[in-house]
């Protein structure tokens, strides 16, 4: 027979005074984004002037160039190609559809401006694609790209210039970032060669061929193994934090987060800002319990979780982290309750 414990004095006090009698989760503002909603929702980025591919590019329906050379893992047949199908439920090459939905909801707003934040950015993608759909739509647009790889740093200002962006590139330490970050600028993307963490610090990212893109900050104690259990050649690189890439005093339409693993320490000490400054985010999960958590913090918060594909995971052999089982990353597209401007599709009537 199962015993009944004593009560203790934390037993006793009073359930909060909650007119519903219990804390809830979600907001009622926002609907959930269904599959029939998807190829509605990506018609919206359509161009009907595509650009010429010029015989290496990957020019997509809603006008991004991509340098297929540029990506060593892109299928080579698609460079000098054009592509006006919507990407559902992937496009082959970048992303699944869920990203895309994502960027094209933070589009709609009532304001005349678009700000996008891609950390942990790889070339930039995103960030790309929001300032070019927002530019096609009349507003004055500009983003910041995070990565700390160098090359990759570098790859994404060639996909902004391929794009016909003005692009920018911040290097140096902590502090001369963090300044950087807080001048003006007339630059369409800052691509900003660092790490995105809690604090203004230096940190260990490992060193990565052309292929991986699944590169991390290295916190663990043994300097040269990375969360997947590799073992990497480091180098130090500097951090930037959410408070510095988000200080612009107008709203951040999209957030877009792809940080191997350390969503949660990026993320969760953040609620309050990222509450304040943030229309939508999109973030890429690499193991379940940072999805439950996030799950957990940001309904709490009264974010609508409007999209989500669980990561997956094998669990073979031994790793360090449960990051290192995750086979194909998940996603998970967040609206802010805070900001009601956004796109009839998901708002409740």
């Amino acid at each position: 027979m199962r015993r009944r414990r004593a009560a203790s004095a934390a037993d006793e006090q009073p359930e909060p005074d909650l007119p519903w009698g219990r804390p809830m989760l979600g907001n009622g503002l926002h609907l959930p984004v269904t599959p029939a909603m998807v190829p509605e929702i990506l018609e919206q980025a359509r161009c009907l002037d595509l650009p010429d591919n010029e015989g290496v590019f990957r020019v997509d329906w809603a006008g991004v160039r991509t340098r297929i050379p540029m990506l060593p893992w892109a299928p080579a047949r698609y460079a000098g190609t054009t592509s006006t199908r919507v990407p559902v439920p992937s496009d082959g090459y970048r992303s699944e559809a869920e990203e895309y939905v994502s960027l094209i909801l933070s589009l709609t707003s009532s304001t005349d401006t678009y700000r996008v934040v891609e950390a942990g950015a790889g070339w930039a993608p995103w960030a790309v694609m929001g300032i070019v759909c927002a530019k096609r739509l009349g507003k004055q647009a500009h983003g910041i790209a995070v990565e700390a790889d160098a090359t990759r740093a570098g790859w994404a200002m060639r996909h902004a210039e391929d794009n016909n962006l003005t692009a920018e590139l911040l290097t140096g330490s902590p502090a001369e970032l963090a300044a950087a970050l807080a001048s003006a600028s007339t630059a369409d993307l800052r691509v900003v060669q660092a790490a995105v963490w809690t604090e203004s610090t230096t940190l260990r990212f490992p060193t990565l061929d052309a292929q991986d893109m699944g590169g991390a900050v290295n916190t663990e104690v043994d300097p040269n193994m990375d969360y997947r259990g590799a073992n990497l050649p480091h180098v130090d690189v500097p951090t930037v934090t959410l408070a510095g890439l988000l200080a612009d005093p107008a709203p951040t339409d999209l957030l877009h987060v792809d940080v191997q693993g350390m969503e949660c320490e990026v993320l969760l000490p953040e609620r309050k800002l990222i509450a304040q400054r943030v229309r939508f985010m999109t973030v890429g999960t690499h193991d379940r319990h940072v999805e439950g958590r996030l799950q957990d913090a940001y309904l709490r918060e009264e974010w609508a979780l409007l999209l989500e594909s669980p990561c997956r995971a094998v669990f073979d052999g031994v790793k360090p982290t449960l990051t290192g089982f995750t086979t194909q990353d998940g996603n998970q597209v967040w609206a802010n309750s805070r900001f009601r401007d956004a796109n009839p599709l998901i708002l409740r009537t």
